[in-house]
């Protein structure tokens, strides 16, 4: 019996392992830099193995990793990340996502950081039921020429900035 539970535990080791190395495989290097520093402020972004570009910021200097989303409207988040991040109540809105109509709220006057990019005066909404990463929407990359190419998504600073 002793044998059993020797071996149960070592392949439950096993599994938990291949997760996590899976895991962090699977993540990309959501960064590859901010070419110059604040000189030419350009950011690439490597495509993730689902195709998905994803960077790491914050709203209100609070980290979240963002999915960069152009079809989203609003910076979004879910509500276990805004109760992290402490967001404050808001305004009452309803949101038509992907998964139907949505109750939610918007929350004004926020800064989000991207990268090496910050912006202050956003709005940000925040959906109850979305789980995963935050979504970076329109209303910061409109801020930028956004191009993709070869599994590189660039964001430079729009000229009239």
């Amino acid at each position: 019996m002793n044998g059993h539970v020797v071996a149960g535990i070592v392949w439950l080791a096993l599994i938990a392992g291949g997760y996590v190395a899976f895991d962090v495989w699977m993540r990309p290097e959501a960064v590859k830099g901010c070419e110059d520093g604040e000189a030419s402020q350009v950011l690439r972004l490597a495509a993730a193995h689902d195709g998905h570009y994803y960077v790491d910021g914050a709203i209100d200097g609070r980290p979240v990793r963002f999915v960069v989303d152009t079809g989203a409207t609003t910076v979004t988040v879910g509500g276990p990340d805004a109760t992290r991040i402490g967001l404050p109540e808001g305004d009452p809105a309803g949101f038509r996502t992907a998964a139907g109509n949505v109750m939610g709220r918007v929350v004004r006057g926020r800064s989000v950081r991207a990268g090496c990019f910050d912006l202050s005066g956003l709005s940000v909404a925040v959906s109850p039921p979305m789980g995963g990463s935050a979504l970076l929407g329109q209303n910061f990359l409109r801020h930028f020429e956004v191009t993709m190419s070869g599994g590189t998504m660039v964001l430079r600073p729009r000229p009239d900035r």
